[in-house]
Parts: C-alpha cells; structure tokens; sequence
C-alpha cells in the first residue's frame, strides 16, 4: 500500500482514479445545459450562463490527480520494465496501445454514428454540437500520449536532478503563460499543455520514489505554498475562478493551461500527498478486503467511463426532449437544479448499459482469442531484432493519433455537420505507424519482451 516501488498492488492509486472519474463525468453532466426551442436542439454552456458554478470546478476539476497517478504508474511500470533489459520502444509502444486501441473503439464508434447521421438529413447544427459533445474529453489522451513518449527520457531525467526537474518545467511554464497574457504568444502557449500537466506527471515520479515518504511536511508546505499562490493569482491577478473554459472569458485557465491551474494543481497535488498516509491506512485494514476488491473492480472501468460517459448525454438529450419526458426549466433556476436529480440518474443509467454491452462484446472478442490459429512463421524467424530505425515511425505515429485526437477535441468529429476527415484520418494513420511497429520489437531470439499486466 505504501508510495514507493512496492511489488502489491496500491489500492490508494485505484480510490483515487475512481474518485477522479467519477468527478469528471458528473462535472461534464452538469456543466451541459440543453435548450429545445423550435423543433431543434442546443448546447449551453452552464458556467456562461450562472456565473457562481465557476467556484464548482475547484471540486470538479480533478484532471492533475490523473496526471499525478499516470506518472507514479508509468515509473513504476517502466523502473520494473528496464530491469528486465528491454527496448524502450516496446515499453513506449504497449503503454501507448493500452490506450490507442480502446480510444479507436470508441472513435470508429462515432465516427459510423455521425456518417450515418449526416447520410439521413439530420440537422446540420445539431449534428455538429452533438459529435463535439462526443470529442471535447479527448484532448486529455493526446496530452497523455505525449508524456508516455517522453517517460524515458523525463524518468532518466528525474533520476539524475530530481525535483529540479518538476521546478523547472512549472517555472517555464508560468514565462510562457505571461507571454501568452501579455505578448499573445499563441503558438507557444500549446507548449504549456505538456509543462503543466507534465509537471504533476513528473511529480508521480517523484511520490513513486518515495520522496515523499516519511516527510508529512513537504506535501504540507507544497499544499500551503501552492493555496497561496492559486489565491494570489485569482483574487489579485487576472485570471478567473474556473479552472475549466468559460465562454467569453478574457482568460482561459485551461487553454492552454495557466499559472493559475499550475497553482490549483499543486494544491491538489499536495493534498493528495497529505491524505495518503491516512487513506492507505485505512484501506490497508483487514475488514477493509471488501473495499479494495469494490474499488479494484471499478478501477478496471475507469478507460471505457472515461471515454463513452458523453454518449448517454446525447441519448438521453435526443429521446428525453424530444419527446418531452423532460421539463424544460430556465437553466440555473432551482427547478433547474432540482431536475439535475434525475438528469444524473437517468444519464448513470445508460451509461451501465452502455458499459454492460462494450463488456459484453469484449468478453465475446476474448473468448474468440483464446483459440488462435497456428502461426504461419516460426516464432524464431518472426522478426528482425529491435532497430534504431522503429524510432520514427512510433514518434510519428504517437504524434499523429495525439494530433488526431487534439483537433478532435477542439472542433469535434463534425465541425460543419459532415465527418472531419483530417482529424479522423491524422488519428487512424497515427494508430496504424504504432501498430506496425510491432515487427521491430522481437528480441534477437525471435520471442517478444513480455510485459505483465501489472506494469
């Protein structure tokens, strides 16, 4: 249970991305509003219209402890894996599919839906702010894709400065942020989306080793210190409450993100860090066995909830007003409020059956895996040994599906009420150039490096 490079399995890491996800989709659920006025349908943004739900993303907005707990997994994962004496690339390319090919379910998914949509005549504009609906959550992966990328090199670089390294990405970050403010540096600000959020990543790093072990008074002061900052910066700077984008804001906290977030992010970073000696204590318990197997469970779902939980938004929006099953209070009202009850339950409802038919088709997929035919080549003349030349084609591809999986996440599957072929296609190509990589990944012995499921 502990923080450090302990073989057992740390429950406290799956509380944490069950919590986290459970706050993003509720946060996504809520912060959607929908008007049907005139036989057709439209998104509002709530933090636009009811200004005080700005202060509810400073509980909702969980996304730095995602980061945190992708860092501490991938060094533990990869610090196991180069014990073993294998490639990075292969390392690289597994924990990139883990991702990839789920992430490719759901966007071929869509990307049928929406082919579908447009060939029937469906409205245009509703068409459009549905498919965004359905990609706005995909520019974390893209983020994320880039930090497994760079894990080697930023986990070699941990190891020889330590925290200089987090110390001096946040500091870089907050010059870039101040020129984007101040000299409108645009293009240079999309630096800050891997400084920020690779800064609580490298922080993983950091809690993995154990440099926090034993030292309650350093997540304290970095808790206190960034609270600090993060009330400094909204109370007296320029930067908003909200800690996710409002429509019409001067500046945008998260795009790209900003010395605000940084803060915001600490502080969670911090209390994260304090709460875990507690937490893990207690589920560390005996007569807490029942807990830990509920919340392992429900940790395995956290990729598919994280990726499907926009569907049942657009399911129940369609059939729920269209057919007038639900009431249309002014949005903030306290109707409005009161029928978000019900609004939750019915969205938590399909997204269970959802979920209850993704596993159900995997299960299907997996029985029919567990018989494979007899391979065509000998497994000691299945592929050269692992080359330099697998380089670029995995950085391609990893930079393409990010890409891919970016401009998605901005102006969604169809910007124009018709696919985007250049998102789709950028993201497909990407997943096909990490594919193919495979046939230089065998060892000289012709047999791929194993890696177990617990890295």
């Amino acid at each position: 249970m502990s923080s450090g490079a302990g073989e057992s399995r740390n429950s406290y890491l799956d509380l944490l991305r069950v919590v986290a996800i459970a706050a993003i989709v509720v946060g996504h659920w809520l912060a959607t509003g929908i008007v049907y006025q005139h036989g057709h349908l439209d998104g509002v943004d709530v933090l636009g219209v009811v200004r005080w739900t700005s202060a509810l993303t400073l509980v909702l907005q969980v996304v730095p402890v995602f980061f945190l707990v992708g860092g501490y997994s991938n060094a533990l994962s990869w610090s196991k894996y180069r014990r073993g004496g294998g490639p990075p690339l292969t390392w690289i390319r597994r924990r990139a599919l883990r991702l990839l090919i789920p992430t490719s379910v759901y966007v071929l998914a869509i990307v049928l839906v929406v082919v579908v949509c447009d060939a029937s005549g469906v409205n245009r504009d509703e068409l459009s702010q549905a498919a965004w609906a359905l990609a706005l959550h995909l520019w974390f992966l893209a983020v994320y894709l880039v930090l497994l990328l760079l894990t080697p090199m930023l986990y070699a670089a941990h190891r020889r400065f330590g925290m200089w390294v987090p110390i001096a990405m946040a500091a870089l970050a907050v010059v870039i942020d101040v020129g984007v403010i101040e000299a409108h540096w645009h293009v240079v600000g999309w630096a800050n989306y891997v400084l920020v959020w690779g800064t609580f990543h490298q922080l993983g790093f950091a809690w993995q080793q154990g440099t926090f072990a034993g030292r309650r008074s350093r997540p304290i002061a970095l808790t206190l210190g960034a609270l600090v900052a993060l009330v400094g910066l909204i109370w007296w700077g320029p930067y908003p409450v909200s800690m996710i984008g409002v429509p019409g804001a001067r500046i945008q906290n998260a795009s790209p993100p900003s010395a605000a977030l940084l803060a915001f992010g600490l502080t969670q970073v911090g209390l994260v860090l304090v709460a875990e000696p507690f937490v893990a204590r207690w589920l560390g318990r005996p007569d807490r066995a029942r807990v830990r197997a509920i919340v392992e469970r429900a940790n395995y779902l956290t990729m598919p909830v994280y990726l499907w939980h926009m569907v049942p938004l657009v399911i129940v929006t369609v059939v729920g007003y269209r057919s007038g099953l639900l009431a249309q209070p002014p949005i903030g009202s306290g109707a409005w409020w009161a029928q978000r009850i019900i609004w939750v339950g019915a969205l938590s409802v399909v997204l269970v059956i959802v979920l209850a038919a993704l596993l159900w088709i995997a299960a299907m997929v997996a029985a029919r895996r567990r018989h494979p035919p007899a391979p065509a080549v000998s497994p000691s003349t299945a592929g050269p040994p692992p080359s330099k030349a697998s380089l670029l084609p995995l950085m391609l591809g990893i930079a393409g599906a990010a890409s891919g999986l970016g401009r998605l996440a901005v102006q969604g599957f169809a910007p124009d009420g018709s696919l985007d072929p250049a998102s789709v296609g950028g993201f497909a190509l990407g997943v096909l150039l990490v594919v193919s990589a495979r046939s230089r990944e065998r060892g000289r012995d012709g047999t791929s490096v194993k890696m177990t499921h617990s890295d």
